[in-house]
């Protein structure tokens, strides 16, 4: 959900960096001027995004979220399961344009920042009463916009575990990226 939460977002925006095969649509004329997946041969996964990353602007992306349009698929079945599919997902990220990678490392690289500074202070016992303040308006903020994330993708039931993956995520995803430079092997399948 915060992954979708992330590509949407941006699309709104204006600055659309990727999409989801199984829940993306684009003009057949768009697809054949551009050669399709051509371009993106070379790659274990992420054709979709690649596509979206390199031709979506503000003026050809639209988002929709009325619950019909929605798909769903099958979720990785173990914690092995999923760590493959997130390695392949992971190796995709190198081919985006340099604003979208810069972007999407600046948003981890704050929360990782705010957890350290949120910690140093409060062992320090340094202005305790507003260190706890900040941090429980990022949380009230973060229950606000993540419950009604979840209202909107339809996704009920997820705001505990949204909690907990905004702490351990970015470690997890730096984790398995430089599993990913070491090993340099994934597989589709």
């Amino acid at each position: 959900m915060t992954i979708a939460m992330q590509y949407l977002g941006m699309a709104i925006r204006g600055l659309p960096y990727m999409g989801v095969g199984r829940n993306l649509a684009y003009r057949r004329s768009v697809f054949f001027s551009n050669k399709g997946f051509g371009s993106y041969n070379h790659v274990i996964s992420g054709d979709d995004d690649l596509l979206v990353n390199s031709i979506g602007t503000k003026e050809n992306t639209r988002v929709e979220f009325r619950k019909e349009t929605h798909t769903r698929s099958v979720p990785s079945s173990g914690i092995a399961d999923w760590l493959t599919q997130k390695k392949r997902h992971l190796t995709t990220a190198r081919y985006y344009k340099f604003r979208d990678k810069f972007l999407l490392i600046t948003e981890p690289l704050t929360r990782i920042l705010f957890y350290a500074i949120f910690i140093t202070l409060l062992s320090f016992i340094f202005l305790w009463q507003y260190v706890l303040l900040v941090f429980v308006l990022r949380l009230i903020t973060q229950v606000f916009v993540l419950a009604k994330a979840g209202k909107k993708l339809n996704e009920p039931g997820l705001l505990a575990y949204s909690l907990i993956f905004d702490i351990f995520s970015p470690v997890i995803n730096s984790l398995i990226f430089l599993s990913n430079i070491r090993s340099g092997k994934n597989k589709w399948k």
